[in-house]
């Protein structure tokens, strides 16, 4: 049984808040790219709430055992956005769009389960060396922190030809709420600071409802449906094949967590069998969630930044906040409350969590034994993931349309790059 003291549920209402933010922000960004109705996104919330909750649990139990947040992963959050951003620009229907990728990630599951069944995860991770995970963490941070920069600056998630307007007044109020999160983390006590995430998103939500009150009400209605991005009618089969290669590379996020947190587990290091059950977990939810309108999931690296902040890796808090989001998750009205949570406050709030993405690719950087002739193993998978992440997406129109969702998506290609260059040369021996 779990000792429910005053630390143990103030850690697990945190946990609860890091669940919560990453999965809240989620929904707005698909209703803009999308152009989905308020009902329909309220249902993908729901379905986000409940399968995530759910998927944090069986982690827990059944899965790698460890207090590491299972949800929509980032990589997969960031090319859906990035390749619906550019298909729908190139004229490609969003109903196109949201079918195609519900039967990928349907087939992007299944692989996942083959992986944890076969034992290959092994394999693979021979491919994600120090070099490859450094441009993974820095360019999956460049790509996340540009989502959260748009729900902070109030900006459009899919293409538009209107007129857009910074939203300055809530801008600021997001600005205010992150210079807050930092000093606490920064200046005040670890007693204090370990709790930055849950005095943020509390003082930020309070402040939101005070300085700008909505007329709309709480619903608990639930538009029920399936495949609300889009019914699988035509397919496009290149965001098919960037879906089965997004599964191949997601693999880092779990060989990232587990591999990261075995610095917390010295009497009970990571294991083939941890990495096994993790995979299979994370590739039933997808393949269960794939036609819900759910990003794919993960474990996430970002946990480690977490626990690193509080000082506290047990299981108790992190089961118990799972349970608050469970809870919330099973009674619509308050699914509905928690949904409308102010985007530019979680925006806000994961804004900090995911800046630390940049020293984590610091610490794989310093591993590397860099000079003048082997920096091209960073320096050119790095900088053309950039570029094609701020290029616009009609210039890349002449592109073939089958290989056009994985060529103009930043993220996957940088990743794409570096792995083919760790496996082809040999960089150490370049002194």
């Amino acid at each position: 049984m779990f000792s429910l003291n005053k630390d143990n549920c103030l850690s697990g209402l945190q946990w609860f808040f890091f669940i919560f933010c990453n999965t809240v922000v989620i929904p707005p960004t698909l209703q803009s790219a999308f152009h989905l109705s308020d009902a329909t996104t309220l249902t993908i919330t729901q379905y986000a709430f409940l399968a995530t909750s759910v998927a944090c649990l069986i982690q827990a139990i059944a899965g790698h055992k460890r207090s590491i947040m299972e949800g929509p992963a980032g990589l997969w959050w960031g090319t859906i956005l990035s390749v619906t951003f550019a298909e729908s620009a190139q004229g490609t229907p969003l109903e196109v769009i949201g079918g195609s990728f519900a039967v990928g990630i349907a087939i992007a599951g299944i692989i996942t389960v083959i992986i944890g069944i076969s034992g290959a995860g092994k394999y693979l991770a021979l491919l994600f060396s120090p070099g490859v995970m450094a441009v993974f963490m820095f360019l999956l941070g460049a790509n996340l922190i540009t989502i959260f920069l748009k729900g902070m600056l109030g900006l459009p998630f899919s293409a538009t030809t209107d007129i857009v307007h910074i939203n300055f007044e809530t801008f600021l109020l997001a600005l205010f709420i992150m210079a807050i999160i930092i000093a606490i983390i920064v200046l005040l006590p670890r007693n204090i600071n370990k709790y930055a995430v849950l005095i943020g998103s509390i003082l930020g939500w309070f402040l939101f409802l005070i300085l700008f009150r909505s007329e709309s009400t709480v619903s608990n209605s639930i538009n029920w449906q399936l495949f609300p991005l889009g019914k699988i009618e035509t397919i496009n089969y290149g965001i098919v094949v960037t879906c089965i290669i997004a599964s191949l590379l997601n693999t880092s996020n779990t060989f990232g967590a587990i591999k990261g947190t075995d610095m917390f587990n010295a009497k009970n290091p990571s294991t083939p069998a941890m990495y096994k059950r993790s995979f299979i977990t994370s590739g039933t939810m997808t393949f269960i969630c794939s036609p819900l309108g759910i990003v794919p999931f993960a474990p996430f690296v970002s946990s480690i930044g977490l626990i690193t902040q509080t000082n506290d890796f047990s299981k108790k808090p992190f089961v118990i906040g799972s349970i608050f989001f469970l809870i919330i998750s099973l009674v619509p009205i308050l699914s509905s409350l928690f949904s409308s949570f102010p985007l530019v406050i979680s925006s806000t709030v994961m804004m900090v969590t995911y800046l630390p993405l940049l020293w984590s690719s610091l610490l794989f950087i310093r591993i590397l034994e860099l000079n003048p002739r082997n920096i091209y193993r960073l320096a050119l998978p790095l900088f053309i993931g950039i570029f094609l992440m701020s290029v616009p997406p009609t210039y890349m129109q002449d592109i073939p349309l089958m290989i056009r969702p994985i060529v103009t998506n930043g993220l996957l290609m940088g990743i794409i790059i570096s792995i083919i260059l760790e496996n082809i040369f040999k960089w150490d021996a370049v002194k």
